[in-house]
This record gives structure tokens, sequence and C-alpha cells, in this order.
């Protein structure tokens, strides 16, 4: 199941348009959208908001590890060397509030440009913000509520927001009709990176597994790797078969190396990362 979040109903619309999802009718204090295998929320703007329908939305539906969620909406970019329309599939999200930062595991192929996403509790006018105030290449005011309450429902590599550039933080007046007409753009992106997900299930279920691979713990233990560098292998290591649909062999050479010190598992771990990546 793919669980869809986003601001406003401009943002929503063409996604309901183009999936042909149905509101629910019941009494909700959101309003919620159905279809087959997707269900959409829209949230309202803001941090709290953005959590709030995102716990609803996962809760009400019972969200499993298998499901993957999706901040979808508009944002602002920094620079002009992102380009208005362009989809940002967000590597890092920070809470400018609290600083807090979130990292999605992005484990599959997709075709989108990737970018770092600060989220804040009012609407940002960069002459108002010196750019060293801005640590995001776009800045929306809902993504880190969205990414915080997920997490306690999905692994990180199920949480993913995509967010379409409107503005350069400049004050523009938001056009309902360009929102719309960026966020239906943009709609072979975002259901391309659903396809990814669903066959990956359905070619490996056991990548969502709670457990790391059996060569996973055995090179975590021989390299005295840390619990975050076991965490990276692993998302590592299901990211590769997941492009390469097999194992990936060349890792097998790392089975029966015992390391004296982490300094030097560290070493090995930068080959590893080396060959994985390719």
């Amino acid at each position: 199941m793919f669980y869809i979040v986003t601001a406003f109903h401009t943002e929503a619309k063409p996604i309901i348009e183009h999936f042909g999802l149905k509101k629910i009718t019941r009494p909700c204090r959101f309003q919620v959208f159905v279809g087959d295998n997707i269900v959409l929320v829209e949230s309202g703007m803001s941090i709290v908001a953005s959590a709030a329908a995102t716990s609803f939305l996962l809760t009400e539906f019972g969200a499993g590890t298998r499901d993957v969620a999706l901040n979808v909406g508009v944002c602002g970019a920094k620079e002009k060397s992102l380009k208005k329309g362009d989809a940002i599939l967000c590597h890092k999200i920070i809470n400018h509030d609290t600083k807090r930062a979130f990292y999605p595991d992005i484990i599959v192929k997709h075709a989108m440009k990737e970018g770092v996403l600060e989220t804040f509790s009012s609407p940002v006018d960069k002459g108002e913000y010196s750019e060293s105030r801005i640590e995001g290449d776009v800045v929306d005011m809902e993504g880190a509520g969205f990414f915080e309450a997920a997490s306690f429902f999905l692994p990180p590599h199920k949480i993913h927001c995509v967010k379409v550039v409107y503005d350069y933080l400049d004050g523009e007046r938001v056009d309902p009709v360009r929102v719309w007409e960026y966020i239906r753009g943009n709609i072979p992106l975002i259901e391309n990176l659903m396809t990814c997900y669903n066959v990956l299930d359905e070619w490996c279920p056991e990548f969502f597994d709670e457990e790391e691979p059996e060569i996973v713990r055995e090179i975590s233990r021989g390299l005295k790797l840390s619990v975050t560098m076991t965490y990276q292998l692993k998302f590592m290591v299901r990211s590769y078969m997941a492009r390469h649909k097999r194992e990936p062999e060349a890792l097998k050479e790392f089975l029966n190396v015992k390391v004296s010190s982490k300094n030097e598992g560290k070493i090995y771990f930068e080959r590893i990362k080396e060959i994985l990546s390719h």
C-alpha cells in the first residue's frame, strides 16, 4: 500500500485524477481519498498538521513495514540551479526549528534529482533570511513533520519526500493552477518510484525483514563495524540487489577477514562501499 500525504488539494488533485481515487464520505478530520493500493490525505499547512495527518493515515489504515509513505508537494528552492517544476527526491530532511535531521534511505533507481529539504514553521522569504541560515537546497513547511511521524510506523527506506520546485523563496504568490500543472507534470516520475518499490517487493520480499542478511552479520563481526556502519552496509547490500537482481558475489572475499582494530575495519568498509556503489 502507498500512503500519500499532501498539504493542499491543488497538490492532491492531479494525483487523485491520475489514479482515480475516490473521497471517503464518512466523517473525518481530514480529506481522505482511496484507490487501488493507494490512500491519500490532505493535511493542511504546517509541520504539526502534516505530522497529525500522517499519524492518522498510517494508524487508520494499519500501515505495515512493507508499505510506503510519500509526502508530495511544492517547495521553494534556494538556488536557481534547480528549475521550476523540477521534482526533488529528498535524501536529507532538516527541521529548521529543532535542527533535527532525518535520512531517508533511497535504495531504488529513480529519475528525479536529489537534494536536502529544510522544513520551516513559517513561510520563508530569502530577503529576510541570509543564505547561510538556510541549510537545505529546497524549503517547505511539512516534510520534517511527515517524516518524523511516519518513522514511528515505517523503516527509513519506505518514507520519502518528493518536492516540486515552485519558486525561489522570493515571495511569489502561489497560483493553484501552476501548482496543479507542476505536480501533474511529475506524476510519471512519482509513479515510476512507486513501481520500483512494487517490483522490489515482488522480486525479493526479504529485503524488508528486520534482521540483517547473514552476509552482513558475518562481515560486520569480522570488520568490527559500528552499529551505524552495519546499518549502512545492510541497505547498501539491499540497494545493490535491487539494481542487479543478484547478490554481490564480490563481498564473499570479506567473509574471512578478521581485523584487529576498528580503524582497519574502516579501511575495508570503504572498499566495500566502492564495490556496492556500482
